[in-house]
């Protein structure tokens, strides 16, 4: 099948989850067979740092993508209608969108366009503010892609939220949409509500399992883009959590990878049992630094990522329990939960007792990144079979 991904996020560089996600099922659905495209509505900010950084994403995408790269350009006055419609929700609407209020006017004709001369077989929309293609596309499959849910939002993380809006434009959305991929299971309930003609899949995505041997030593592995959930997350379990930690276990070091590092440098920079890794550009290598990986996340929503990650990295893997909801088997999954500090310690003194403690521990993994990906592999071929 000739297949086509339509997005307003770009795939590279791949510093966000949102990113690797495309990629991923991107990954699974060449490796079923498939010719994939990706169509990018590229938005171009008037502001010129801003606008530097994108334009760099844009050649980065188009530069892994090739002959299967996709622009299509937002308009000068879609631009500013975007400023104000965005400006207007902000202070009228304490930030509440409507469901097409950012839609590109154009976007389905240039599409229609497209998919006269290439037939695509597929199409796979993402984010709900795009879903008004569905409605006008001819490609004769047609799926949206969520990524995350935005009904109450700002209420749910407890804080401003891009693109918030209410269960009804929501359902508007979801409804244009015969299929449906939701990013966990919780996710996916609330869209079969929101849509009950609609056929809801779940993605949690698909990772390959890359086997590391055991370290031997104390190290808490952390990798996190700079997401201020991310933040909040880790000052909850440097405040909370880790003191506990240091004076059961003193010769603990949390290692912290990824964008975060610039945002918190300073509030750790001095920190004998923080280190700050800085960029990371080999995910192998930066999981060799230890046998336990964390994710102290407890806002936001959607997938969390950095759950699967560690568990993909065959690291022993311990989270805040908003890091594991609506996970893939959560029951029999090979994570350690809670938020209570004296969780953590047992956690940790149970995983560093023995070597044959953190083999069952990888083994377990596994099996566990195999069932899932097996999984979603079986929601595309329900999209895609006839």
């Amino acid at each position: 099948m000739k297949i086509l991904i339509i997005s307003h996020v770009s795939t590279h560089p791949v510093t966000a989850g949102n990113k690797k996600m495309i990629l991923q099922y991107a990954d699974l659905l060449r490796g079923l067979g498939h010719e994939v495209y990706f169509l990018h509505i590229c938005l171009l900010s008037y502001k010129k740092g801003i606008r530097d950084k994108q334009l760099e994403e844009i050649r980065q995408t188009a530069n892994y993508w090739k002959e299967y790269y996709i622009p299509y350009y937002e308009k000068s006055l879609h631009k500013i209608y975007t400023l104000w419609i965005n400006r207007y929700r902000k202070y009228f609407f304490n930030g509440y969108f409507k469901c097409d209020d950012i839609y590109p006017q154009g976007l389905h004709q240039f599409v229609n366009k497209l998919d006269k001369s290439m037939h695509f077989d597929a199409c796979i929309v993402n984010y709900y503010m795009y879903s008004k293609l569905l409605e006008y596309i001819h490609i004769p499959r047609k799926a949206l892609f969520t990524h995350d849910c935005f009904s109450f939002k700002d209420l749910v993380v407890g804080s401003k939220a891009d693109h918030t809006t209410t269960p009804d434009e929501e359902a508007k959305a979801m409804q244009r949409a015969p299929f449906i991929f939701a990013m966990q299971d919780e996710e996916a309930a609330f869209f079969q509500r929101l849509s009950p003609r609609s056929k809801v899949l779940v993605n949690y995505s698909n990772y390959d399992y890359h086997e590391q041997p055991i370290i031997g030593n104390h190290n808490l592995l952390f990798l996190s883009g700079p997401n201020i959930y991310n933040i909040n997350g880790l000052k909850w379990f440097v405040s909370d959590i880790y003191p506990q930690i240091i004076k059961c276990l003193p010769d603990v070091k949390l290692i912290i990878g990824g964008g975060i590092c610039e945002e918190i440098r300073s509030l750790y920079k001095k920190n004998n049992y923080i280190e700050l890794y800085g960029a990371v550009e080999d995910l192998d290598l930066f999981f060799r630094q230890g046998d336990v990986a964390i994710n102290p996340t407890f806002q936001g929503t959607g997938l969390k990522i950095k759950t699967f990650e560690s568990l993909s990295f065959d690291k022993a893997t311990i989270v805040h329990p908003h890091s594991a909801i609506g996970i893939f088997k959560k029951e029999t999954s090979p994570l350690f939960i809670s938020d209570n500090a004296q969780d953590w310690v047992k956690a940790l003194q149970y995983i560093w007792s023995r070597k044959d403690i953190l083999q069952q521990i990888k083994s377990k993994n596994q099996l566990y990144i195999s069932e899932m990906n097996e999984f979603v592999k079986t929601q595309y071929l329900d999209f895609l079979s006839d």
